[in-house]
């Protein structure tokens, strides 16, 4: 593995673009800990491999991932547009089957609302994860990411934006409902449905 480390002024949405940057340039996060500092930077450390599985050592691989680091961070790039170009890798998770799960639970932490998330490891999925929490208006403060051959275990603590806990019923359930979708994304069914294949259908006559 190869370990990356940022200490940069932390900001909504920092660890999901820090995590887009990371999956446009390859690199698969085995572990992650990020910290939210009383001084206004964040800390954050990733373990990372290459789609392979090997050290993400390559020079080449590092100067484009400083490349793409800068200009996700300024803005001038998207990491969501990038991802939806890149090609599917090759995988062997289709093989196997690793039920979604979402546990959000107000009683381990005093001052966070500790959401897990459980589900089939792929490109981009800390991603779309972290996304949606910076959409739902959460604050992560800190987060720890592992991954067990196909199967990923994510466990944020995380704030509203008024630095409180996620108390009220109707925002859990949206935080649940949709952090399970993202990890339905991740299982690809053999075949189509009828009504995805209907709308594939209505899509294409639309173009």
């Amino acid at each position: 593995m190869t370990e990356i480390t940022l200490y940069t002024a932390d900001h909504p949405g920092l660890f999901s673009r820090i995590a887009g940057a990371l999956a446009v340039s390859g690199a698969n996060i085995v572990d992650a800990r990020i910290m939210t500092m009383s001084n206004g930077m964040a800390l954050d450390t990733f373990w990372v491999q290459d789609l392979a599985g090997r050290a993400f050592d390559r020079p080449d691989k590092l100067a484009r991932l400083a490349v793409v680091f800068e200009k996700v961070l300024t803005g001038d790039l998207k990491p969501h547009r990038e991802l939806e170009r890149l090609p599917a890798p090759p995988s062997r998770a289709r093989a196997f089957t690793v039920a979604p799960r979402v546990l959000i639970d107000n009683r381990v932490s005093a001052l966070h609302t500790v959401i897990e998330v459980n589900g089939r490891d792929r490109p981009g999925l800390l991603f779309e994860l972290t996304r949606e929490l910076t959409r739902l208006s959460l604050q992560v403060s800190s987060a720890k990411i592992s991954t067990y051959g196909e199967k990923v275990v994510d466990v944020f603590y995380v704030k509203n934006l008024f630095g409180h806990k996620v108390e009220h019923p109707a925002k859990l359930a949206e935080i649940h409902k949709a952090l399970e979708a993202v990890l339905a994304r991740g299982l690809s069914p053999t075949a189509p449905e009828p009504a995805s294949q209907a709308a594939q259908e209505e899509t294409a006559a639309a173009e």
